[in-house]
């Protein structure tokens, strides 16, 4: 069985270069609804990133982001500070990237368990979408991604 291979590098810095200010702009309905932007700040550079990505909203103050085998999910590996381009809006959150594939795969039955099979909408994972996947599904799809757990941070008054 052949590895799956996702879309090569180039387009998605060619779609980041349009998807990003659109999720800062007003007309920010046509994507926000699965996509977001996290900004940061490079820790060793100082640089400023700002980065779209699909999202899964995980409860009212957890967000849920998918990343595979990207650069941007290294910079979470402690946990740390990021804003949000959430639907429209900007919020302060901490992120924490879960890597170890046990947990990735845990994390991965848990969301379905939770918004159902047709969830997961990224067909590089090649997960299931009539049925949970199993534990080798969602193992083998854990193989191929990350996922970073953003806590919402409530605006101060």
């Amino acid at each position: 069985m052949s590895e799956r291979r996702g879309p090569p590098v180039a387009l998605f810095k060619a779609a980041n270069h349009l998807v990003g200010p659109l999720l800062r702009s007003p007309l920010h309905g046509l994507l926000s609804r699965r996509l977001l932007v996290i900004r940061y700040e490079g820790a060793k550079t100082g640089r400023r990133y700002a980065v779209p990505v699909a999202y899964y909203r995980y409860a009212q103050d957890e967000v849920w982001v998918f990343g595979a085998r990207t650069g941007w999910m290294s910079h979470f590996r402690r946990p740390r500070t990021a804003r949000l381009v959430l639907r429209g809006r900007e919020t302060r959150a901490e992120g924490t990237a879960v890597e170890d594939r046990e947990q990735v795969a845990d994390l991965l039955q848990e969301l379905v368990r939770r918004l159902g099979p047709r969830a997961i909408l990224d067909p590089y994972l090649a997960l299931p979408r009539d049925r949970p996947p199993t534990r080798e599904e969602a193992l083998s799809a854990a193989g191929r991604a990350r996922i970073a757990r953003f806590r919402l941070t409530p605006p101060t008054p």
